[in-house]
């Protein structure tokens, strides 16, 4: 009874999008602002879940505040877990037909979501990549290097498997998610993976602009560029090993329901 309340058809909402959050107080009100009158004005029906990381700026009362004022707001308050499991939670919480990721940080425009909705007819998984990139020459060695490693290990021919901004159907793909150890840094990584494991024409992949983050800069410093990179190695190599283990049955049943059947 449970799985049918939480089900997209119980619920009739078409979208639910994940945002973590943590220390976002001078600009998150703005954000989701933004992002409320972007899906109104699609006319959809949504629900934003914003997960509040242990934030120690206030970042918790802005949320509760919004959440008082809209009601497609809803927040959940937790100890800070980074923002692998904090995307993961979300998406165990998420009830609607498609599930959208945010980042907190104006990395993602609302604007910017009709190019991924728009490509959402034939995939399970839309991920975006950015054009003109702005950022460190690191930065983007570490992007080059994901992909890389994804062409490689997986065959997976896309520009940034692990990008956060990313839009999926919640059925086929939630349930792929419980393969990925709760520890791994390469989450969003390692679920790209799986979706193109059990269903190779599955991913799109839509150009979106490049946006400098808000206020704070990236946390990825260059020693921590290279310690993502050995783990995204590490965890990747165990992942080919464990899906070889695997029959191909039990791989390909998960993705039985395909974005057809939700017209």
């Amino acid at each position: 009874m449970k799985n049918e309340m939480n089900s997209p058809l119980s619920t009739g909402l078409q979208l639910s999008v994940v945002v973590p959050c943590f220390n976002e107080n001078p600009h998150i009100e703005s954000i989701l602002e933004g992002w409320l009158q972007e899906l109104r004005d699609q006319r959809l029906s949504f629900e934003i879940i914003a997960i509040n990381d242990g934030s120690l700026d206030g970042t918790g009362r802005v949320l509760d505040k919004l959440r008082k004022e809209n009601p497609e707001i809803r927040v959940v308050h937790q100890l800070n877990t980074g923002s692998a499991k904090a995307y993961r939670r979300g998406y165990e919480l998420a009830r609607g037909q498609y599930v959208l990721s945010i980042s907190a940080n104006g990395r993602c425009e609302p604007s910017d979501f009709q190019l991924l909705w728009n490509q959402k007819t034939g995939s399970s998984l839309v991920i975006a990549r950015r054009t003109h990139r702005l950022d460190g020459f690191f930065s983007r060695k570490f992007t080059s290097f994901l992909s890389l490693l994804a062409r490689r290990l997986f065959k997976l021919n896309v520009e940034e498997p692990g990008i956060g901004f990313r839009l999926f159907l919640r059925e086929p793909v939630i349930p792929l998610l419980k393969d990925i150890p709760k520890e791994w840094h390469s989450f969003h990584w390692s679920s790209s993976v799986l979706v193109a494991t059990h269903s190779p024409n599955g991913i799109s992949e839509v150009k979106v602009p490049y946006r400098h983050r808000l206020e704070r800069k990236s946390p990825f410093r260059r020693t921590s560029l290279f310690k993502s990179g050995w783990y995204h190695l590490r965890e990747g190599l165990f992942l080919k090993w464990q899906l070889r283990g695997k029959a191909v049955a039990h791989l390909i049943s998960p993705f039985s329901v395909q974005s057809h059947s939700y017209s």
